[in-house]
């Protein structure tokens, strides 16, 4: 089967659990289709993200489709030329269209895929160990709470030791911020997002914010610590996954 998806990064990543539960195909992303792919579900193209608009690039394509290709149930990353068996951007008539929930839900709820508690204990992303500390640390400009949250990364970043215990995985702007508002911190830079997906498989625990780091982490079953913003219940929260080894701010 071909799955066709628009983006982002994020959104992709807990798609790939419906992928692998329909029985795995090929990937095909439609790429600078995002502002028309929303369009199609009530949302007026300029409230796309800035971050987010244009997506997905060719450039994004490379640096996705090394995690994709690692996937056991993905036989090919493609550009999408039209043609699917499964849309996987329908889930954006059911995520925040009557349903405010965890996003793994959402898709499978979509495809008619039968879900329970289990399936949030699942994982289905694949990857190498690559380890350079024990904490992995990415906190990106969205979805944070500003109100006591830089407060709450202060107190771990002291209480962790993270200048010692932990690294950064982020681009330029999200590292400056972390280390001017938190504290000094190394960072590792990785060429794709394969890169990320090892560096985080290799660590004991991910701290972060909503993100396609976190995405990663939850896809992989790691440790998590995530900040979120408080607009609606922690049980609503497109990224809460009521696991063990989960916990929130």
């Amino acid at each position: 089967m071909i799955f066709k998806h628009s983006g982002t990064f994020g959104d992709l990543i807990y798609s790939l659990y419906a992928v692998k539960k329909m029985g795995g195909g090929t990937i095909a992303l439609a790429l600078h289709n995002i502002e028309r792919c929303v369009a199609e579900y009530g949302y007026r193209p300029d409230e796309v993200d800035t971050a987010h608009r244009g997506r997905f690039t060719e450039q994004d394509f490379a640096i996705l489709k090394p995690l994709l290709v690692r996937q056991d149930y993905i036989n090919d990353v493609v550009v999408w030329d039209g043609t699917h068996d499964v849309d996987l951007d329908r889930f954006r008539g059911v995520l925040f269209r009557g349903f405010e929930g965890n996003y793994v839900q959402a898709m499978c709820m979509t495809h008619n895929l039968p879900f329970g508690q289990t399936d949030l204990e699942q994982t289905w992303l694949t990857a190498d160990v690559y380890r350079k500390r024990p904490v992995v640390v990415n906190r990106t400009l969205r979805y944070r709470d500003t109100e006591t949250g830089d407060k709450i990364w202060r107190q771990m970043y002291k209480d962790g030791n993270m200048a010692d215990s932990a690294v950064f995985v982020g681009n330029d702007i999200e590292y400056d911020d972390f280390i001017n508002m938190i504290g000094p911190i190394d960072r590792v830079h990785v060429a794709d997002i394969l890169e990320m997906a090892d560096l985080i498989n290799g660590c004991d625990l991910f701290v972060g914010n909503q993100s396609l780091a976190y995405s990663l982490a939850i896809g992989l079953g790691k440790t998590t610590v995530l900040e979120t913003i408080k607009i609606k219940p922690l049980l609503n929260n497109e990224c809460y996954f009521p696991r063990t080894n989960c916990s929130y701010f």
